[in-house]
Formats: C-alpha cells, structure tokens, sequence
C-alpha cells in the first residue's frame, strides 16, 4: 500500500470509528473487551492442556487441581464470549438500520432537481450497495465485524507470542551435546523460525490484494445489474398489472430479466472463481507456516530440549500465531475494501444541495397579502439544450384566481414546478412581496403554497394521515375538507372511517378510484390551509357533475387566497379572473376569458375546438 493510501486508509479508519464511537458509544469498549475474551479462549486449553500431560506422564499430582482450572476458566470464559457477543450482535443490527435510515433522509431531504439526475441516482444506487453485504461485504455492519476480527488477531498474537517466549530461552544443554542440539537451544534459532513464519505469511499480502481486486470488480458489476433486477421487480407491484396482462407482456418482461439474470450470474462466476482459486493459493502458504512449526517444535521434543506437554503448547501457540497474522492481513485487506463501501456511502451523504438555501423570514399576514412575479425568467432542464421557458414575465395578483393554459408541452406545469422551487431559474428571477424567492427560508416559503400536482401522489396511510399529512391532526378540520372536495359521504362510508387505511398498508385497505384520490388530494390541499393554492388539472379524473360541483363551490373554497389552475378544460377558465394563455414555453396572451374569446388568438382556437364537442 502507498503511503497515500496508507494515510487515506487511516483518516477514514477513524472517521468510521467516529461514527461508530457517536451513534453507540459504549460498542467500541464491548468490542476490545470481546476480542480479549475469546483470543484468550483457546489459550486456556493450549496452556493448561500441556500442563496437564505434563503432571499425567510425571506422576499425576496435582492433575485435578489443573483439570478444575481449565473447566472453570473455558466456563467463564465461554459465558462472558456469549453475553459480550449478544450485545454486539444487537448493536450491529441497529447500525444496519441507521445506515438504511440515514440514505432515506437524505433522499427526502436533497433537492428535488437532485433527485432527477443519474449521477445523483447512481450515487444512490452505490450507497446501498456499499452499505450492504455486496462484492465481499460491506457498511458499516462489515466494518464492525472486521474491527472485532482484527482486535481479535491482535489479542491471539500477543499472547502467542507470550506463550511461545519460552522457546527463546536457553535449556540446560550439556556442552558435549551434538551442534544440531546446541543450535536448537539456541534462541537465534527460534527468532529465525519467527522470521520464516512471518516471511512465508507475507505472501498473503499481495494475495489479499488480489482477492479485494476481485471483490471490487464483483461489488462494481454487481450495481448496474441489481439496479436492473429493482426496475424488473417493480414490476410486480399491482397498479403495473394492468398493463403487463392487457398487452400480454409477461413474456417480455421475464425474457428481459431472464437476459439480466444470465448476465450478471455469468460475472459473478467469473469472478467467484477467481476467488476462490486465490482463496485457496492463501490456505497453501498457511499450511506451510504450520509444517514449520512442527518441524521445529518436534526437533527439539527429539532433542529433549523440551517436555511432551511443551511440544503441545509450542505448536498450539505458534499455530495459533500464525493463523492470526496470515488472517490479520487478510483482514486489513477487507478493511480497505469496507472503506471504499463506506467512502460510496459516506460521498452520497455529503453530496452538497445545489439550491442556495435563504435565510430571510416570510411575513406572517392573515390577510394573505402576497405578491408573486416572474419577471423574466427563462428555465431549461439539466442537460437539456431546449429551453423550457423563455422569458416569462408576470405578475400573479393577490387573491384572485387565475387560470394557465396552453397546448402540451407549453411549459404550464415547468412555470409551476419553478413557482414551488422544485428548480430554479436558469435566467431572471421570481419574486415574493419584491425579494427574490431564493433569499426566503425554503420550508418558509413553501409554507405559503398548496399545491395538487397532476400527478399526486397518496400514501399507503391512514386516510386522515394522508389529508392532514401528518400524523397528529385535527378530526373536525379534516371532514370539514372532505365535505369541500366532495369526499365526505365516501369516508362516511368507510367501516373505519379517518382511520381508514388506503391501499396496501392494512389486509382491509381501501382502494380509491382515480376521481375519488383526486378530491383526497385536492382535501390535502385546503387542510394546509396556505395563502396560495395551484391546482394542475385538479377536476381530470372527475365526471361532468362532479367537475361541475367541484368548481361551483371553489369560489368559497379558496376565499381570499391566490389560486393558480392549470387545466385542458376551458370551461374552468369562466370561473377565474385572469387567464394566461402559454405556447413554446412563452404567454402569448394574457386577459379574462370574454376578453380573451373576443381576440383573434390561440385562445380563442383552443376553446372553439373544445366547445363543437359540446
């Protein structure tokens, strides 16, 4: 390894322990205190176990003593190993699902142009992946794990070579002894057999390497085709159904997974394969360490330089000695690898926001006295040459409703998604009571619209959840809004009322028709209550009479508020005070509907060829 990565290694090494260290504060003492016990386990019997020869093949006395010492200690020992590994295991669970809770937040809480992007969706995809056991294992569940393995090897180490400190020093060797013998003695000969033991398992290093290249390249092929196997899996989920049986797709779609399938299994093969075979080349040299061991050890039991029950103990030690460095280095190696996983992880969660986040206050007014303007704002989306909207300047009057229409692709819903700061504007700038949106707090400013999108979306929730969008709200307020959206009588209906809960969330969950989810989204909207309401095609999935009872009652709905329509169907356009008419992303007229019907202009085209079918 380079010293630079050496340092990386390192300055994410205790940036991982950090995050260990703050979110479960007494894990990391528990962990040092467990790998103490169960390095120790073996070496009670390694120790003792020779002793015990030892007393048997000398006469016997004292054996039991021993014998009782051995049982006592591995009991101990053994119950401290399980209550220690117990509150690990518990602990480790709960740092899976910190992990899994902390890449939710931030997918809810980045900003939603973000969301949009592949290379934020790729980042995403990556932070799963490196936080789960992918390639060889991975997140913080694997780092812990590895820390606990390495404290481990380091314990056995320490107290192998404890142990096997008796091989340095000199016997009783008489000076006629053969030179074979007096070099046995001789502790050169035991620090050279250390040196040969370590030099055989320094080949494990560039083997290790080896194996994480392999993992890596497992872990790094693995996303795009576990990202493929969620898009094929989703379409399981019912309301895709449909479709998948009307156009008699399923053979389509198991081909195309089928395909994926085949694909991604033939890589990782390829590459457990590989694996394995270097896995194995590990197990040699480790073998190999042991032999050395034996040899040595056996010559001085021949030269009877040490007892029978010694030779045990040497050769349990050294073993164990070995063992623990040639999987030490393996365990560094797999170290490294968990923190490439976790850099993927940790560089999802340090993505910057790219939206200047203001700080200004917005004026608390009861009288709903907010003035919104765009005043020459043009917008295009991320790598996306074709300007959206161009130019745009209007002023959006307090307490007046007005309507927005235009052919699709007209940039209606674009003017909409800027006006909620989903985006902000590639050129001009949009302004509340004359300050630039951007300086305002952003949860502030929000706090001023309601909005029901043309794709809204409802929540596997109790219904009351879903219309307060929360989960503490007021009953009373709540039917007061259903009773507004035409929905009351429905909920009525329901067995369980507010506490209904919708789709899939419950065995008894109701499934609402695309009319009836419209008027529980538009009830979504008059619960927030805000000074400013927009609606994009909130009557689409209504019947005529429903439509019609919707927009008779919307002049008391949104009483003294700024509402904003965006729909296809004109006959809206009669209820409101303003109409802005947009095309290719400009407003090519701007006027109430009489007015508007009296001009020669795309207006007045688009309600004629509404109104024949009429």
């Amino acid at each position: 390894m380079k010293k630079t990565e050496l340092r990386e290694f390192f300055r994410d090494f205790r940036a991982s322990l950090r995050v260990v260290s703050e979110e479960m504060p007494g894990l990391l003492p528990v962990t040092v205190l467990s790998a103490l016990v169960d390095s120790a386990f073996p070496f009670v019997s390694i120790i003792l176990g020779a002793r015990i020869l030892d007393r048997l093949l000398s006469g016997g006395e004292g054996v039991m003593t021993l014998v009782w010492w051995m049982v006592g200690l591995n009991l101990g020992l053994g119950l401290a190993s399980k209550l220690l590994e117990q509150y690990q295991v518990t602990q480790r669970r709960k740092s899976d699902n910190l992990t899994d809770i902390a890449i939710v937040k931030k997918c809810l809480t980045m900003d939603y142009q973000q969301l949009e992007t592949q290379e934020i969706m790729d980042k995403k995809t990556r932070a799963v992946e490196g936080s789960r056991n992918c390639g060889g294992g991975g997140g913080t569940m694997g780092f812990l794990q590895e820390l606990t393995d390495g404290l481990e090897y380091g314990a056995t180490i320490i107290y192998a070579l404890l142990t096997v400190s008796r091989l340095f020093v000199r016997g009783d060797v008489a000076a006629d002894a053969p030179v074979w013998v007096r070099a046995l003695d001789s502790p050169w000969a035991a620090l050279a057999l250390l040196a040969a033991a370590l030099g055989v398992t320094a080949v494990c290093i560039p083997l290790t390497k080896w194996v994480n290249k392999v993992d890596m390249e497992m872990y790094e092929g693995g996303i795009d085709g576990n990202r493929r196997f969620g898009a094929f899996y989703s379409l399981l989920d019912y309301p895709v159904g449909k479709d998948l049986r009307t156009y008699d797709m399923a053979g389509m779609v198991m081909d195309k997974f089928m395909r994926n399938e085949k694909t991604k299994n033939a890589r990782f093969k390829k590459n457990y394969m590989r694996e394995q075979m270097i896995l194995s080349l590990i197990a040699v040299v480790n073998l190999g360490t042991v032999l050395l061991a034996y040899a040595f050890v056996g010559l001085k039991a021949m030269a009877g330089l040490i007892t029978v029950g010694a030779v045990s103990m040497q050769v349990g030690a050294i073993t164990a000695f070995a063992g623990a460095v040639s999987r030490g280095i393996e365990m560094l190696g797999r170290m490294d690898l968990h923190r490439k996983y976790m850099k993927e992880f940790a560089a999802f969660l340090d993505t910057p926001s790219e939206k200047y986040n203001g700080t200004l206050p917005v004026e608390k007014r009861d009288d709903g006295d907010y003035d919104l303007e765009f005043r020459d704002v043009s917008f295009r989306y991320p790598n996306q040459k074709q300007w959206s909207l161009r130019h745009v300047s209007c002023v959006l009057p307090k307490g007046r409703k007005l309507a927005i229409v235009g052919p699709n692709g007209a940039g209606k819903t674009t003017f909409i998604k800027l006006l909620c700061r989903l985006y902000d504007p590639t050129e001009g700038e949009i302004l509340l009571n004359g300050i630039d949106i951007r300086k305002y707090d952003y949860g502030e400013y929000l706090s001023l619209l309601s909005v029901v999108f043309q794709d809204f979306k409802l929540f596997s929730m109790k219904l009351g959840e879903n219309v307060a969008a929360s989960v503490d709200y007021d009953p009373e307020r709540v039917w007061a809004c259903l009773e507004k959206a035409g929905m009351k009588e429905r909920v009525e209906s329901m067995a369980e009322g507010l506490e209904t809960g919708l789709y899939q969330q419950k065995e008894d969950g109701v499934e609402l028709s695309g009319g009836e989810g419209q008027k529980l989204a538009l009830a979504r909207a008059l619960y927030k209550d805000a000074p400013v309401v927009i609606l994009d095609e909130p009557t689409a999935a209504l019947d005529p009479v429903s439509e019609y009872e919707i927009y008779s009652r919307f002049g008391q709905m949104v009483e003294g508020k700024t509402s904003i329509y965006i729909s296809h169907r004109m006959s809206s356009c009669r209820f409101c005070d303003l109409v802005y008419v947009f095309d290719g992303g400009c407003i090519t007229q701007t006027g109430a509907h009489e007015e508007l019907l009296a001009r020669e202009g795309l207006y007045a085209r688009l309600w004629r060829a509404q109104a024949r079918y009429y």
